[in-house]
């Protein structure tokens, strides 16, 4: 599915921006074309005054005076004097004498009969041949002492329609590069858009996997449970499978908690109660709230605040004391009996920064960077049924929801432990909050 959804995206991007750069190609040649038309036209009108100005000044006009004119300035001319054509236009091919007759037939005027009292007048136009070749041509008279001399001067535009040419088959050159450039980097370019898409739905697939899985278990055990509530006759019994049916139901009921919330936080982001706490009795309650439970599993569950005082820090008190928790039930779950768990406070300039640490068994460093992925259980063969992998998952969501950050570390590597604190073993999560 990725990959044509791959190759569609390439090839719109392709298309859309070649079409682009297809259409401002065209409209950059067609002003590229009219202003070297526009200089071609202004540079054939100052060598038409200049040629003009010379046949006035001129005593004697010669087959080499001529030739040099005609040579200098593109121009092929000819001349009559008093309806005499002169010599030289007769060396003229075929071509250029039917193309004099056809700009005389469009000029529309009749250069041997001059109007009395003007000493000069000449018409231009353009004149575009059957073999679409273009030349400019004036057509006029001029008075030279008692005689009037008529010209007919084409110029040929030949010069400029191959200026134009190679611009144009330069331009489309460099488009079809640039096009086949802009295939390579569409598809470049769609591959990273597309790769998110593809890892988002691997995870979604992976993430409905994982709960369908997980919601199994505690079903088949419930669905179990009432099969034998129905058939025990034993209250004995049935009261020990009622039981454990509300716990599968409490252990289903905490699952799909976790699962709104992180849905919650894909969708829209969790929402929060901020308001002004306390850091140290907000740590307080959670040391309080799990000191009998550590006890019962003989665990020590030891208090440190390493400042004398703390400030109030902006939070959401119930959905930190949520993080802490999560923190607590992972610590006594892998934390040996006879082991320690230690909860620390410290603070600094701009941030409040909550620890729970434990010397249970350390996290090999090739999973640290998976222990936040939803369903991920350093327990590969999910034995341990009082964890599904989304606690450290919704600590993550809840504490980036706060724009703070949550770590783990060694022991070995954290500062404010302190001393007789193992630090050969364990591991320790940081919560870090701006305030």
């Amino acid at each position: 599915m990725f990959q044509k959804l791959h190759r569609q995206l390439t090839f719109f991007c392709t298309v859309i921006t070649g079409a682009i750069l297809l259409a401002l190609s065209v409209v950059c040649l067609l002003f590229a074309r009219k202003a070297i038309v526009q200089t071609g036209y202004t540079a054939f009108q100052k060598e038409l005054v200049s040629v003009i100005a010379s046949l006035q000044s001129q005593d004697y006009i010669s087959h080499q005076w001529l030739k040099q004119m005609q040579e200098q300035h593109h121009f092929t001319i000819y001349l009559y004097d008093n309806q005499e054509s002169l010599y030289y236009d007769r060396l003229q091919d075929s071509h250029w004498e039917d193309l004099r007759n056809a700009v005389l037939k469009k000029c529309g005027t009749d250069i041997f009969t001059g109007k009395d009292g003007q000493t000069i007048a000449h018409k231009e136009l353009t004149y575009r041949s059957s073999a679409r070749e273009t030349y400019y041509a004036s057509v006029g008279y001029l008075l030279r002492g008692n005689g009037q001399i008529r010209f007919v001067i084409l110029y040929d535009t030949s010069h400029q329609t191959g200026q134009i040419a190679h611009m144009t088959i330069g331009v489309f050159a460099a488009d079809l590069i640039t096009f086949l450039l802009l295939i390579l980097f569409s598809w470049f370019f769609t591959g990273r858009m597309v790769q998110p898409l593809e890892i988002s739905q691997k995870k979604q697939q992976q993430f409905v996997a994982a709960a369908s899985h997980e919601l199994r278990s505690p079903l088949t055990v419930m669905l179990s449970g009432l099969e034998t509530v129905e058939k025990s006759e034993s209250s004995t019994e049935r009261h020990h499978f009622l039981s454990l049916i509300r716990q599968e139901g409490l252990r289903m009921q905490h699952l799909i908690a976790d699962m709104l919330l992180l849905a919650n936080a894909d969708a829209r982001g969790i929402s929060l109660q901020i308001n002004d706490a306390a850091p140290d009795d907000l740590l307080l309650c959670v040391y309080e709230k799990y000191e009998n439970l550590a006890a019962s599993k003989g665990i020590s569950l030891q208090f440190s605040l390493v400042d004398a005082a703390y400030r109030d820090c902006a939070l959401d008190t119930e959905r930190i004391t949520q993080v802490l928790s999560i923190l607590m039930d992972n610590a006594l779950s892998y934390t040996p009996q006879g082991g320690k768990i230690l909860l620390l406070l410290s603070q600094s300039a701009h941030h409040t920064i909550f620890a729970v640490a434990d010397d249970g068994p350390s996290i090999p460093e090739e999973e640290k960077a998976h222990i936040f992925e939803r369903f991920y259980r350093t327990d590969h063969a999910h034995t341990d049924h009082d964890h599904f992998g989304l606690g450290l998952c919704t600590a993550q969501e809840i504490v980036r929801a706060h724009h703070g950050k949550i770590l783990v570390h060694d022991p070995r590597d954290c500062s404010p432990l302190p001393e007789g604190f193992p630090r050969d073993r364990g591991v320790v999560f940081t919560v870090v909050l701006h305030g």
